[in-house]
């Protein structure tokens, strides 16, 4: 009778150290296996599509001055050039995929975190700045569009040839143009920086002086 209980007080002490001991293991490759801590990463920016065009006209108009009756009124010019840059950009996404060490063990139903957050860009539409001058020529507008098709190339961006549009000269109101597309893709910070370097481009150009 004594060895009879004796065999099982022992078979369920051995029973229980098993257990704590299977428990510990357990435990323990679940703490070596969790996921690091987030820290500093990489920054992962979307790629975006940045297109636009640039066009400059010079447009002359003609009136005549004189006090109301006056049989030979005197012909009068007013001639203006103005240009505008016009930019937008889609929107942009990437997927960012997590890699790390398992969370248990393997043959524990373990594997490694997967998915992550999407980066966006968002997109942006109807941007562009411009200026306007007094006087001025259609050779100042080719001047201008060719001096930006060089700035945007010099970006990375594809540009089309700059076209010069001269029609013939008509009473009242004559015109002519120069103009020219854009597209750029990159990462967005990039993108970015491109629209504030081809704004500032915009601005800084000047009539030629004479």
């Amino acid at each position: 009778m004594y060895i009879r209980t004796w065999g099982r007080k022992g078979i369920l002490l051995c029973a229980t150290i098993a257990l704590a001991l299977f428990g510990g293991f357990v435990l323990d490759r679940g703490t070596t296996g969790s996921p690091p801590t987030a820290g500093p990463q990489a920054s992962v920016e979307p790629n975006v599509v940045l297109s636009g065009s640039y066009s400059c006209s010079y447009t002359v108009a003609s009136y005549y001055a004189g006090p109301p009756g006056d049989p030979n009124p005197t012909p009068q010019t007013f001639a203006e050039t103005a240009d505008g840059l016009a930019l937008s950009t889609t929107g942009g996404n990437v997927p960012v995929t997590l890699t790390g060490p398992s969370f248990v063990g393997p043959g524990f139903g373990g594997g490694r975190p997967g998915g992550g957050p999407t980066l966006t860009a968002t997109p942006v539409s109807g941007f562009g700045t411009g200026h306007s001058f007094n006087d001025g020529s259609i050779e100042d507008c080719v001047r201008f569009a060719q001096a930006m098709s060089a700035a945007a190339r010099g970006l990375g961006c594809t540009t089309s040839d700059v076209r010069r549009r001269q029609p013939p000269q008509t009473l009242g109101s004559n015109g002519a143009s120069a103009s020219f597309n854009l597209v750029c893709e990159g990462p967005q910070i990039d993108i970015v920086h491109n629209m504030g370097e081809l704004s500032r481009a915009v601005l800084a150009l000047k009539l030629q002086t004479v």
